[in-house]
């Protein structure tokens, strides 16, 4: 079954940073602001955007909270910073790394938002324990993404043209509770904005401490495959503001 790899998914979003926010970017971007409004932000705080793409999210995020927008694209990045500098989004600052390995210490931020990352990476199980060992106790996981249908004729038909949906940047076949299979993560909430959206927002928390999810041994191939390797630096990364990427 074909699945995603990072060096191709960065050459395809640098393509689609062209015209995303006028063709996929259009038809989400309601999603987006309705996914950052369900985080239950104070003042002071430290979100992380792991996927944040051309920054569509960003102009939503309350000016008193500091965000860190990760991607692993530079033509992304590029269109993110250059909203920031017409929007003056002083508060956000933008990093090119892979959500693979993103360089950041355990608890290191109080939230984090995934806007249709999860079915764009090579290991979707993988991005999400990386995710619950940088939020800090009491934090949360905003995801808003595709999941595949529990109508089983939707899902049939979302499985085969998933090779299709594959060479244009996203599986259309992941199941959000293959995804959650062997993690210690809880669906707080999870909503759609229309009746027959096939877009959801799902809110996460997690119990468990960072340390534990990084190290502890799991009884379940499934969630063995889940557990984050050792980044390949233990060093945080240099923060550019969002003008200078």
């Amino acid at each position: 079954m074909p699945g995603m790899k990072e060096a191709i998914t960065s050459r395809t979003y640098d393509l689609w940073s062209k015209f995303y926010d006028l063709t996929f970017g259009a038809l989400v971007v309601r999603r987006q602001w309705a996914a950052v409004t369900h985080l239950p932000v104070k003042s002071g705080d430290r979100v992380l955007d792991l996927g944040v793409g051309t920054g569509m999210t960003l102009p939503h995020y309350p000016r008193d909270v500091q965000v860190v927008g990760l991607d692993l694209s530079p033509g992304m990045l590029s269109k993110a910073a250059r909203r920031c500098r017409q929007q003056n989004l002083g508060h956000c600052h933008l990093v090119r790394a892979d959500a693979m390995f993103p360089p950041f210490a355990p608890q290191s931020f109080d939230h984090i938002v995934i806007c249709h990352t999860i079915s764009v990476v090579s290991d979707p199980r993988r991005l999400l324990a990386w995710a619950q060992r940088m939020i800090r106790p009491g934090g949360s996981i905003v995801v808003l993404n595709h999941f595949q249908s529990t109508q089983p004729l939707m899902a049939g038909l979302e499985r085969l043209l998933n090779p299709l949906f594959v060479k244009i940047g996203w599986r259309s076949d992941l199941a959000l509770e293959d995804v959650l299979e062997g993690s210690d993560l809880t669906v707080t909430y999870s909503f759609k904005l229309r009746c027959f959206d096939i877009w959801r927002i799902v809110v996460l928390t997690s119990d468990r401490s960072p340390t534990t999810v990084a190290g502890r041994s799991h009884g379940s191939h499934a969630a063995a495959s889940a557990a984050p390797p050792h980044p390949p630096s233990t060093r945080g990364p240099r923060l550019q503001p969002a003008g200078a990427v």
